[in-house]
């Protein structure tokens, strides 16, 4: 056993823990040895910073035997416990798995949640092979900070084996996510829906999956008749549902399905270029997605004539560019119909007009984690964004690495996609 190591290019106390004790949970006893190392930064794993050139102690522990090869083969590549003391933690069958090498948590306005882990990787380890075991689909808790993010299902795990180490990737989405996948069961058809409003219809196609459904606010009038083809998946039909009536699909902590309208925020977080955290920033435009007219029709009937109504996008009207956009909307009229075209120009909105910004770390100067629909406001001249301006998180993705450390990239909206009215000034317009 080393009584003292010095640190070289790629160490981290997890690893050197590992080497030494066959586990690298373990890091604590090192840095209690290490009095030098408090108030340094943390690593992904909230152990302290080091570096090359450090200089370690590193005691002695009668319980590892260096040599006992079966010993280190047993030994979990991630700390099973009860207590999650790291930001991010799994529970899997009933255990909390904590120690990653790495992770992504995924959360998106519109769509499902997600996961992505990563650990060094041990076949012998019998609770590691009964998490993991390919298409299993075992329950699961995704927690930061101790707090329930969502409850799902573990998607097939991927080991690797390498000439320097074993790894895994472990993937998870919640309960509502086998909606994204499959088509509707064969129970429910013919899939007609008379009468009913979204959340009614949503009950019906839930129900065979096991998923429940909760609104938050006005689900919008019922729909006369509506069906899903043999061939759609469930998601794809009640989101198409939901966009005639001007409202989001996602999922709740619980894992089952949200229908909502979100709310705008006030700004929580406030990034300018050239200021830590911020990173990176780029818009991405699509020409291809912005019109200057939509125009909604409803169905003719033999009782009732088609109604329309048009948005105009002034912004483009003004230039005399002309760039028309039709659509049926089903068992919509009057106000609705009104409602469900200016959702259409909100949806195009937020297809035509994107940024993603890069910073540096995970929670914003009050401690708290950054969200999805969260609102921040950007300064950043060098991506087009000449005046500070408002955005909407649309979706974002907070990640920990050996490489990059603690990083947050938002997909940024412009908040009139949540309620289609006409920008009164783009970020790009001084």
């Amino acid at each position: 056993m080393r009584n003292s190591w010095t640190v070289a290019s790629g160490d981290t106390l997890s690893k050197i823990a590992l080497k030494s004790y066959g586990d690298p949970a373990q890091w604590p006893k090192i840095v209690r040895a290490n009095p030098q190392l408090s108030g340094r930064g943390k690593a992904i794993d909230g152990s302290p910073l080091i570096f090359p050139g450090d200089v370690l102690v590193v005691p002695p522990d009668a319980d590892f035997i260096a040599e006992d090869t079966a010993a280190a083969q047993d030994a979990p590549a991630v700390v099973m416990n009860d207590e999650a003391a790291q930001d991010f933690s799994l529970k899997i069958n009933g255990k909390n798995f904590t120690g990653w090498t790495g992770w992504t948590l995924v959360e998106n306005v519109s769509g499902v949640d997600g996961f992505s882990v990563a650990s060094t990787w041990n076949e012998k380890n019998a609770e590691q092979k009964a998490a993991f075991m390919p298409f299993s689909f075992a329950e699961t808790e995704a927690r930061f900070d101790g707090g329930l993010i969502f409850k799902g299902r573990i998607m097939p795990a991927t080991p690797a084996v390498g000439p320097e180490a074993q790894t895994i990737t472990v993937q998870g989405q919640p309960l509502c996510g086998a909606l994204i996948n499959s088509d509707l069961p064969p129970s429910l058809f013919p899939a007609e829906f008379s009468g009913l409003n979204l959340k009614e219809i949503a009950e019906n196609v839930c129900k065979p999956f096991g998923v429940s459904v909760k609104a938050d606010g006005d689900v919008g009038d019922a729909f006369d008749k509506v069906s899903a083809e043999l061939d759609e998946k469930a998601w794809d039909f009640l989101a198409k549902l939901a966009d005639q009536r001007g409202l989001f699909l996602t999922n709740t902590p619980e894992g089952n399905l949200l229908i909502y309208k979100p709310k705008i925020e006030d700004v929580s977080a406030s990034f300018r270029q050239g200021e830590a955290p911020f990173v990176s920033c780029a818009p991405e435009f699509d020409g291809e997605k912005i019109y200057s007219h939509i125009t909604g029709w409803t169905k003719t009937t033999a009782e009732n004539d088609s109604e329309k109504f048009t948005y105009e996008n002034k912004s483009l009207t003004k230039r005399g560019i002309l760039r028309c956009l039709g659509q049926a909307v089903d068992d919509a009229t009057g106000g609705s119909l009104e409602n469900s075209v200016k959702a259409l120009a909100g949806k195009m909105f937020a297809n035509c007009v994107k940024y993603s910004l890069t910073i540096s770390g995970l929670k914003n100067a009050k401690g708290e984690r950054y969200k999805k629909n969260m609102a921040v406001s950007v300064l950043a001249p060098g991506a087009g964004i000449y005046r500070e301006t408002k955005f909407l998180v649309g979706s974002l993705t907070l990640s920990r690495d050996d490489r990059d450390g603690e990083k947050t990239v938002f997909t940024l909206v412009l908040p009139e996609s949540r309620n289609g009215d006409l920008p009164e000034a783009f970020p790009w317009e001084e």
